[in-house]
């Protein structure tokens, strides 16, 4: 009977472990976060495509026409500050170390468009904290750390 190598036992662990954190995000997390994962970090208000993403509005629910609701403003556009993802991640990181959050924000942002994750773990850190002119929003966080997740990084933010 042939044993199991340490290295096996380990890749055995890590999907136990990924399985379960996957299962804890479905059962508690996702709910308490305010939504599911999406794939793109920014929210848009519009359909990506009309013919597959159309959703009829239920008659159960009213729209709000509140004055007191304000309607989100989009994210800027994305900064081209030059350089390829990796340069604009780095860039963005010393910034965020020299306390410079408005550049650090400028140089992430250009990075996570460029498809970089670990700048999409910094972007989501500043917008978790409120800084470099965002707003703290847990929920914009969440999206971005999981954006990060999905192109293979892991964060690990300090809190607010």
């Amino acid at each position: 009977m042939a044993s199991l190598t340490p290295l096996s036992k380990g890749l055995i662990g890590l999907a136990v472990v990924g399985a379960m954190a996957s299962a804890v995000w479905h059962l508690v997390l996702k709910e308490r976060m305010g939504g599911g994962a999406t794939s793109d970090w920014q929210s848009t208000s519009e359909p990506t495509s009309p013919a597959t993403n159309a959703v009829s509005p239920s008659p159960m629910i009213a729209p709000t026409t509140s004055p007191s609701v304000v309607p989100p403003v989009p994210p800027p556009p994305a900064v081209n500050v030059g350089g390829s993802a990796a340069e604009n991640s780095e860039m963005g990181r010393k910034s965020m170390a020299d306390g410079d959050f408005a550049q650090a924000r400028k140089h992430l942002e250009a990075a996570v468009n460029a498809g970089d994750g670990p700048a999409a773990c910094l972007l989501g850190e500043m917008t978790l904290k409120g800084q470099g002119g965002l707003a703290a929003d847990r929920e914009a966080s969440a999206k971005l750390f999981q954006l990060a997740q999905s192109r293979g990084s892991i964060c690990f933010a300090t809190g607010q």
